[in-house]
């Protein structure tokens, strides 16, 4: 009880301070992560490492990047696409409007769009999970079975414990390579 009691204390701490994927708190976290054996134990991890991307230092970029969350939460998908345009412009090097506008240009099956986005969040942060998974699902769609294998074994390399990767890599293994 007293370790649940200090992780969440610890949690609400670090979750309200200005960080991103450069943040010195994300390397123990996914130390962390690469020791647990079930997605049960890292749900904790795995949301204080989503708190810790989703925030930058500049409050205008944060605001507006607020914005653009709500309008995707509300399936506006091309006003929030704008809006994570905006971020992008006041903040270039913050990764999770790169994923952001990823995810939502994946919505709209605008893949090749969506890559590229996805290719500048990796290029900021190397183990963004949640870009490594839509890149999958996006090579998978494309019938790009080899890249989508391998985009699952990098993804695996983060989340040792990720069942989804390991099932999609099972599927495409046991049927299309």
């Amino acid at each position: 009880m007293r370790t649940i009691l200090i992780t969440f204390i610890y949690f609400i701490s670090v979750s309200s301070s200005f960080a991103d994927q450069n943040s010195s708190r994300l390397d123990p976290l996914f130390k962390e992560l690469a020791q647990i054996k079930n997605e049960l134990a890292a749900d904790l991890i795995l949301a204080e490492i989503w708190s810790i991307w989703s925030k930058t230092d500049n409050e205008m970029a944060q605001e507006i990047f607020e914005e653009g969350n709500q309008l995707m939460s509300r399936g506006q998908f091309e006003e929030s696409i704008l809006t994570f345009t905006e971020v992008i412009a006041l903040q270039p090097d913050f990764a999770e409007a790169w994923n952001k506008r990823a995810t939502v240009y994946f919505f709209n099956g605008e893949f090749e769009k969506s890559i590229q986005d996805i290719e500048k969040t990796l290029s900021l942060e190397p183990r963004h999970f949640g870009a490594l998974d839509g890149l999958a699902q996006i090579y998978f769609l494309q019938d790009k079975f080899l890249k989508a294998a391998a985009t699952y074994e990098q993804l695996l390399q983060i989340l040792p414990f990720s069942e989804n990767a390991k099932r999609q890599l099972e599927r495409i293994n046991g049927q299309f390579i």
